[in-house]
């Protein structure tokens, strides 16, 4: 059975019946929320949504969110995905883009059909029995679950994913993605990146941005900022060493880049986790 270190994918189950305090919960995954009851009014980066019994809501770990609940009883599943292994399985750019890709016109909720709530609901039960009752092979289920589910949904709501088709040109732009996602501690410019791959820095950076909804500059900080939280929640390290092994190339630019897209220094995100621990 796997630890808890390397547990990849859970999902879960909950209720909430009255109006009681939900704590934050900090973590580095995307995550996939289904309300089966209740309404909630849900805020992600700039966007702002009331979502509803049916809706299932796509938040890539990339962003930030908050959550209020409007109606009770409030009843959900909520699945959690690490990045990493969420590349590894997702090797379709079409699927993956639901939580990879951010254009200006992209929305964060689906609103399914009273049929397609029942066959999701089925999906979602399968993977959490498989989360509760870990074997040796549970996660390679719950990740086929997930595969069949994003299948399932693109068939049938494709136009809420942010690339409904693929073409040669993105090929380049995708390729860009992932390398950033791989190598976000290497000094990496614009610049760099377009010689590398033999493209121009200007197309590169207006297709980047168009397809995935980030600037290039914009993602690499992501992904860095990312890669902090994560050290943040899992290592000792001070703050100069999750910064170093982040990708920064100071501890004061690190600090100040954490704050400006987080909202509080990482000193900070690592007290208000240690508490949340309980």
């Amino acid at each position: 059975m796997n630890s808890a270190q390397e547990i990849n994918v859970e999902i879960y189950y909950a209720e909430t019946p009255d109006k009681m305090e939900i704590k934050s919960h900090f973590h580095n995954s995307h995550e996939i929320l289904f309300i089966l009851e209740g309404n909630a009014a849900v805020q992600i980066n700039d966007k702002s949504y009331l979502c509803k019994s049916g809706d299932l809501i796509f938040i890539s770990n990339l962003e930030s969110h908050n959550l209020e609940i409007t109606t009770y009883p409030y009843k959900r599943f909520f699945l959690l995905v690490n990045p990493q292994y969420f590349q590894g399985i997702m090797k379709d750019p079409l699927l993956a883009s639901i939580l990879k890709h951010r254009p200006e016109h992209f929305s964060h909720v689906v609103s399914l059909s009273p049929d397609h709530r029942k066959v999701f609901i089925e999906y979602m039960k399968k993977m959490n029995s498989e989360s509760l009752y870990r074997d040796e092979y549970s996660e390679n289920l719950i990740g086929c679950y997930l595969q069949v589910l994003l299948t399932d949904l693109f068939r049938n709501y494709r136009e809420a994913f942010p690339l409904s088709h693929f073409n040669i040109s993105m090929s380049a732009v995708l390729e860009v993605q992932r390398y950033l996602e791989e190598n976000y501690k290497e000094d990496l410019t614009l610049e760099t990146i377009a010689k590398k791959f033999y493209i121009n820095r200007y197309y590169l950076s207006h297709q980047f941005k168009e397809i995935t909804g980030f600037s290039f500059k914009e993602y690499l900080i992501l992904q860095r900022i990312s890669r902090a939280k994560q050290l943040l929640f899992q290592t000792s390290f001070n703050i100069t060493e999750v910064g170093t092994e982040a990708g920064f190339n100071n501890v004061n630019h690190f600090i100040r880049i954490f704050k400006k897209y987080e909202g509080i220094t990482p000193y900070q995100y690592r007290k208000i986790i240690c508490n949340s621990k309980e």
